[in-house]
């Protein structure tokens, strides 16, 4: 499974011009993200060769990410470098389906990596899992990939259990402050204030519509690109 050589250097262009784009499985749509301070591919003070390498480990909507990133639907074991010039994927295992005990199980170390991304607990939440076992679980992840920077994802909104979804969210940004991971949320323009998704974002009530991981992976590469590398969005 191999990357758009294409889009790799479609993306890192836009990057060395200081407007991050994200490209999902066809150039058309591509909405940009902006940053101040990122010329010639420095980020916040970071020369390109301080390139973030993340390894991610997720359930579908990391699946979905993905797809936004390579056009590849991944299944369980992933390995397509997704190279966005200072910030690099480099693989891991994202499955639909999966709960945060599965990930658990199957997560392990991705080589190069220097960062750990974890999408987890919207399968935990339907299958109505206690935190406290999450927390666990997410415990093991981090020890299965073996590395120290870790951020966590707020999950997305949820039709079915709104209010569930959002206390997994409280509980799980407390999670990271007490093990010192930062927190990003890809989903913050397509949640309400009742933790349902906006119209424009909504597919199934579960996962985002098309446009949503769109919007949802341009957030998410925001959050790290804040995050890991000191830049700042605009707008």
């Amino acid at each position: 499974m191999t990357s758009d050589p294409s889009r790799r250097a479609f993306l890192s262009a836009a990057l060395a011009t200081g407007m991050l784009t994200l490209a999902g499985c066809s150039t058309d749509g591509v909405e940009p993200g902006r940053f101040r301070n990122l010329p010639l591919r420095t980020f916040g003070g970071y020369a390109p060769n301080d390139t973030v390498h993340l390894a991610v480990v997720g359930d579908s909507l990391s699946v979905g990410v993905v797809g936004q990133l390579t056009g590849a639907n991944v299944n369980g074991d992933w390995h397509d470098t997704v190279d966005l010039g200072a910030l690099q994927f480099l693989g891991g295992w994202s499955k639909v389906g999966a709960t945060t005990a599965d990930m658990a199980r199957s997560a392990k170390p991705v080589s190069g990596a220097d960062a750990l991304l974890i999408m987890a607990g919207t399968n935990d939440v339907a299958a109505k899992t206690v935190f406290d076992d999450s927390s666990v679980s997410i415990g093991r992840i981090v020890d299965a990939v073996r590395l120290d920077r870790v951020s966590v994802a707020m999950i997305p909104p949820s039709n079915a259990s709104p209010q569930a979804a959002l206390d997994f969210n409280d509980r799980l940004r407390d999670l990271a402050g007490d093990r010192g991971w930062s927190v990003v949320d890809p989903w913050r323009s397509a949640r309400d204030d009742q933790g349902r998704w906006v119209t424009r974002y909504r597919g199934d009530g579960t996962h985002p519509n098309q446009s949503g991981y769109q919007a949802g992976t341009d957030q998410l590469v925001d959050d790290l690109a804040e995050v890991y590398l000191g830049a700042e969005p605009v707008g």
